[in-house]
């Protein structure tokens, strides 16, 4: 298995980790979010911001921690209880199909399944020839209550699975 299989994979494991339990209502982000120019994050947050500036610019997502100097899954926090002053990790993820964002919730109910049967539905040969599916993430790192470093990127799961849409 590849490396980037295998980070896709802990992504999703993530990912489905925090979807058991019910949680409010996420919104889907634009592409744009995921963007960063020069160190500063579309939203207009950067290295050696805080707790306050994060919160201003992310409280409409969905937000997940973990804790970086042990071995910690990501889970949904709320972002007012998320330990700011401990070394930590915060992620904020979106699905892309077909260019389009959508949020977990809805791709559950497009494709009448429960949210465990994500995974497969994203990995599966007949999804992918028939979509284009992308992940794409904006990641903070935490220290002492401040951002350290910023970083995101995307996993293009037609590529990953070797699965190209099909153009019809």
């Amino acid at each position: 298995m590849t490396i980037k299989k295998r980070f896709s994979l802990l992504l999703m494991a993530a990912l489905l980790l925090t979807g058991c339990e019910k949680k409010e209502q996420q919104q889907a982000a634009s592409a744009e979010l995921f963007e960063i120019t020069d160190g500063v994050t579309f939203s207009g947050v950067q290295v050696g911001d805080g707790k306050a500036e994060f919160i201003d610019a992310y409280s409409d997502y969905t937000i997940q921690a973990a804790y970086t100097d042990t071995d910690s899954s990501y889970m949904v926090m709320s972002i007012n209880e998320i330990p700011y002053d401990k070394n930590i990790s915060t992620l904020i993820a979106n699905f892309f199909i077909d260019e389009e964002s959508v949020t977990e919730d809805e791709l559950c109910e497009e494709n009448d399944i429960e949210y465990t049967e994500l995974y497969d539905l994203l990995s599966s040969t007949d999804y992918l020839r028939a979509h284009e599916v992308i992940y794409r993430y904006l990641r903070f790192l935490w220290e002492d209550s401040v951002i350290t470093d910023i970083d995101s990127g995307e996993f293009n799961y037609n590529e990953t699975y070797e699965v190209p849409k099909q153009e019809t």
